[in-house]
């Protein structure tokens, strides 16, 4: 499978984000930066995510800190939404 890489200073000019936002994103452990011939990309896996985190930086002015917070606790309820899933599709073929 392969990845699709976007370089940093696109995804800033287009989003209009500073470079610096993505930084701190990857110093807080939020996303991963890729440094090929010493240009910074980002996976296109991440933009989901990213966007995400922009949202609540600029529209909602919440710190890193509670980025990360929010994005561990979002993080924890998909987990959890997986489980009941597996847990009803378990029930439904005990019904039977």
């Amino acid at each position: 499978m392969e990845t699709t890489l976007i370089k940093v200073i696109d995804f800033c000019q287009s989003r209009k984000v500073e470079t610096t936002f993505l930084q701190t994103m990857e110093e807080y452990g939020l996303i991963h930066i890729i440094i090929q011939q010493e240009e910074q990309f980002i996976d296109e896996d991440e933009l989901k995510k990213l966007e995400r985190f922009s949202n609540l930086y600029y529209d909602l002015e919440v710190n890193p800190q509670g980025i990360q917070v929010a994005n561990h606790l979002l993080d924890k309820v998909e987990q959890l939404q997986h489980e009941v899933l597996q847990l009803k599709n378990k029930l439904k073929s005990l019904d039977y």
